[in-house]
């Protein structure tokens, strides 16, 4: 089976990896080729509306940090 470009672009990032920090990648890339999964790339308007709403509190400095969380 002949690679695509992309394919092969992405196989030449990973055989510059070291094992120690493919392990890292491992559950990402069992995540990706999980073809039952559904991956949604675009937002819907609702979310985008979200996303602006929260950029704004984070600029005013209405948010709550992650080390105030845990």
């Amino acid at each position: 089976m002949k690679m695509t470009a992309l394919r092969e672009e992405i196989q030449t990032y990973i055989d510059c990896i070291p094992d120690s920090k493919l392990q890292a990648l491992r559950p990402l890339l069992s995540v990706l080729a999980d073809d039952t999964l559904v991956v949604e790339t675009d937002l819907t308007g609702e979310e985008k509306k979200i996303v602006a709403q929260g950029r704004k509190e984070y600029e005013r400095g209405g948010f709550v940090s992650l080390d105030d969380i845990g």
